[in-house]
């Protein structure tokens, strides 16, 4: 009995029978036909007659699919045997589609268990590519790059280094700082020369683990110093962490899980940067606004997105004091981080993404409700309303339901709007543009863990 088949990409395989069956029945049923024990009798003749021809020997898949053909043609199965041809035809197509796509000659086990479409994208955004555009890797380099990177910090907490936390003097922490800032210099150096079992650790990798034993370290959590780790991962005494890696692999392979897109882009690469969304402080000011752009263009350059909450800007003409000016108002300084992320998508992984949060009390709230009811505005935006209870309480009220607006400037009350009114403004241009959310703050920092210590959650 034939044990073994040769793939296209040479791996040598174990031979399974029943994937014969599987195809000669999937054949069967593309011209109608309903007999299965026709299509178990096929592929038995079909499989008598490799052990036959290669008992001695390993068949190639296109091996075993030609002699599937010919064992129809010859068993009178002729509509069979042509969908069958029609269908390697087609597989022959898809398999040079991916091939030139990834930019490969042979195509692995990975290519092979995702889809034209979802290559095209990886090609496109995920996998690294040198100065010239062009690949450096393909989906199973991306999956293993990730993989190790998420599981360094397990191995890091190997029996033989990790401990119960214990105090360490200042002069051990220092100790500590100068010995990653030695190796952090010598990165070029550890460009997969370390490895986990069958996984090598570029040196991104490396300085991943210099960051994780720091971290652990200076908290008291590590028995050896970092010269005594690496001499174990050198001897491959932590090898049998390979396994957490291998896990967290098939779990990408297999679409069980797949983390963030900035993990796959950046993971264990120079930019390393694996979060996706952040929500930036602003200020009345021109020094924090400025910052807060600069910041935006670091995170869409990374490919992640953030969130500001506006409501801190003075709204358009109120006085500005240091330059006998005045303010052009939040929108228009929403303006600049819109033209700012088409500025950037240029050049960024993917599209830059911007979440807008204007308080309900703000004086260009009914403005800023239907900014997006005007084609072309905001296009790189969602916007949002900040609901408070007080908003809330006017809107149950069944009298007048009046809600003051405030000036951000100084606090004091600038006029005010009735509460029903633009509450139905906000249904209505969300009806009409699907633009604004509204977000609740009592409700989101009813949930909020952290608000003692870092105060209220005011944008996402």
């Amino acid at each position: 009995m034939i044990k073994q088949i040769k793939k296209r990409d040479s791996r040598v395989v174990e031979f399974y029978p029943n994937k014969i069956l599987e195809a000669v029945w999937n054949a069967v049923q593309s011209v109608g036909g309903k007999d299965k024990k026709t299509a178990k009798q096929l592929s038995d003749k079909v499989v008598k007659e490799l052990n036959s021809l290669y008992s001695k020997g390993t068949p190639s898949v296109e091996d075993v699919q030609d002699i599937v053909e010919k064992v129809l043609i010859e068993e009178g199965h002729a509509k069979t045997a042509k969908a069958y041809i029609l269908y390697r035809q087609e597989r022959r197509k898809i398999r040079e589609e991916k091939k030139r796509t990834l930019e490969k000659e042979e195509l692995d086990e990975v290519d092979k268990a995702f889809d034209v479409n979802s290559l095209r994208v990886l090609a496109a955004r995920y996998l690294m590519k040198d100065t010239e555009g062009k690949l450096i890797e393909g989906p199973k380099q991306l999956f293993e790059r990730v993989a190790i990177l998420v599981a360094l910090p397990d191995v890091l907490r190997d029996e033989k280094i990790y401990r119960e936390p214990k105090t360490i003097t200042d002069e051990q922490k220092q100790k500590i700082e100068q010995e990653i800032d030695s190796f952090i210099k010598k990165l070029d150096d550890y460009d997969n020369v370390l490895a986990i079992g069958k996984y090598k650790l570029n040196k991104w990798h490396f300085e991943a683990l210099l960051r994780f034993y720091k971290e652990l370290a200076l908290e008291g959590r590590i028995k050896l110093d970092i010269k005594e780790i690496l001499d174990i991962i050198k001897k491959g005494e932590l090898d049998k962490q390979e396994i957490n890696i291998q896990q967290y692999y098939e779990m990408m392979i297999k679409r069980d899980f797949i983390p963030n897109s900035p993990t796959l882009m950046c993971g264990a690469t120079k930019i390393g940067q694996l979060s996706a969304c952040f929500v930036l402080p602003m200020e009345d000011s021109i020094k924090s606004i400025m910052e807060a752009a600069t910041n935006a263009a670091l995170i869409f350059k990374s490919g992640g997105g953030i969130g500001i909450n506006y409501s801190k800007l003075r709204p358009r003409d109120e006085p500005v004091a240091s330059t006998f000016g005045v303010a052009s108002g939040p929108l228009s300084f929403m303006r600049i981080i819109d033209v700012l992320t088409d500025v950037i998508k240029q050049g960024g992984k993917r599209r830059g993404a911007n979440m807008a949060v204007l308080e309900v009390w703000h004086p260009q709230i009914q403005e800023f409700v239907t900014v997006k009811q005007q084609p072309g505005m905001f296009e790189n935006f969602n916007v949002s309303v900040l609901l408070d209870k007080k908003f809330i309480k006017a809107l149950q009220n069944k009298d007048d339901g009046i809600y003051n607006l405030i000036n951000p400037r100084d606090n004091k009350t600038v006029g005010s709007i009735n509460s029903k009114q633009l509450f139905e403004l906000i249904a209505f241009s969300a009806w009409k543009s699907a633009e604004p959310g509204v977000l609740f703050l009592d409700n989101i920092n009813n949930y909020n863990v952290m608000q003692k210590a870092k105060g209220p959650i005011r944008a996402t």
